[in-house]
């Protein structure tokens, strides 16, 4: 019996990706993952290379500051290009005479990404910035961090990759969604302040409406205020998460440190927290990480070892969410294409799309193009 090769379900989607850093990296590869041809455009093969999301992309190192570089670009957007991303500040893509008003107009199904982290316009929007910036002028940093502590950001994740990147691949399957129906593209203007305002519509909400979030930072709920939703130390210094927020996780939490409930105070008594925190801090102490797993495996107490990444079996996440009949493809770490040479494709993809063997040759004499492997006795 002959079994028939599964198309990915984003098969046929091409993807151009302006070399960046961070959320056009990550959005670039999520498509990639799940089956889109994804070319990122590099600088030059001697830029110093951070890119580590680069896998299942080829690449290809052109000068865009070059005319003859733009206009490569373009032929590269007008031969059936799905997808732009590009990570630039407000008007530099203008200056470069590849803004949307041009590229749009080459390519009329175009979805046209503009990935920044203040957005097209305001007072920040020309301000350089990083993750725990955009997560400072959206609010969300106010939330997070211990009591009488310093906001504390969460590495990078939540600004650059959750509000930048993966609020990119949303809007463009809505995008590709809507164009099925419109037969034109558009463009999106993904603003990492407000992707990560839209993450955190829960606590701002519960916020505003004095629910979870009546108190100063550090003192709440899931903030690190209550000992049933906090972090311990074991006996071995290693630690567990405990996350028993509804009642019946609590009662069962409770069974299991082996505490009686009815000598201890009402559970959401906050003013009681701090006590409580220092009853189980003495408790999950007394055991080893291992022990604590022993105890609770399989319960509903909602408390799990923290991992550190080496004792993962994956070493390197998989893609998500996971499609039962087209799953996104993963290369091993180890294999030689993961990471991904800049200019390593130039060729290749030139004379896919249409260059002849002497236009190549005077891109490589102009250094317009870089990674054409011509020797110098060639040239």
């Amino acid at each position: 019996m002959s079994s028939t090769k599964r198309l990915l379900p984003l098969e046929g989607i091409k993807v151009i990706e302006i070399a960046g850093l961070a959320p056009a990296p990550f959005a670039g590869m999520v498509l990639a993952d799940f089956g889109a041809s994804v070319i990122r455009i590099d600088k030059s093969i001697h830029t110093f290379n951070m890119d580590v999301l680069s896998r299942n992309k080829r690449s290809i190192s052109i000068n865009l500051k070059s005319p003859i570089g733009t206009s490569i670009l373009k032929r590269l957007i007008c031969c059936n290009t799905d997808i732009l991303i590009e990570p630039f500040r407000p008007g530099v893509m203008e200056r470069l005479g590849l803004g949307p008003d041009v590229l749009c107009n080459i390519n009329k199904k175009l979805i046209y990404v503009r990935l920044t982290g203040f957005g097209q316009k305001g007072k920040f929007s020309n301000m350089a910035g990083h993750d725990i910036n955009y997560l400072a002028v959206s609010g969300v940093l106010s939330f997070l961090g211990r009591k009488n502590e310093n906001p504390m950001f969460p590495l990078n994740i939540l600004a650059d990759f959750a509000g930048g990147g993966l609020i990119s691949v949303l809007g463009i399957l809505l995008a590709l969604i809507e164009r099925s129906k419109s037969g034109k593209g558009q463009v999106i203007d993904v603003a990492m302040v407000d992707g990560v305002k839209y993450l955190s519509t829960y606590p701002y909400l519960m916020k505003l409406t004095n629910q979870l979030w009546t108190k100063s930072r550090g003192e709440n709920i899931l903030d690190g205020g209550a000992h049933f939703y906090e972090v311990y130390k074991t006996k071995d210094n290693k630690f567990m998460a405990v996350g028993a927020i509804e009642s019946q996780f609590y009662a069962e939490l409770l069974k299991k440190l082996n505490l009686d409930a009815s000598s201890l105070p009402f559970q959401l008594d906050n003013s009681k927290w701090n006590g409580m925190k220092q009853l189980f801090t003495n408790i999950f102490k007394t055991k080893t990480q291992e022990e604590w797993n022993q105890i609770f495996y399989k319960s509903d107490a909602c408390v799990t070892p923290i991992y550190e990444l080496s004792e993962l079996s994956h070493k390197v996440p998989e893609p998500a969410p996971k499609l039962y009949k087209t799953p996104g493809k993963l290369i091993n770490i180890n294999d030689k294409n993961y990471f991904l040479k800049p200019g390593k494709h130039s060729k290749e993809i030139l004379k896919e799309h249409g260059y002849s063997e002497s236009e190549i040759k005077e891109f490589s004499i102009k250094n317009v193009v870089n990674g054409l492997n011509y020797s110098k006795s060639f040239l």
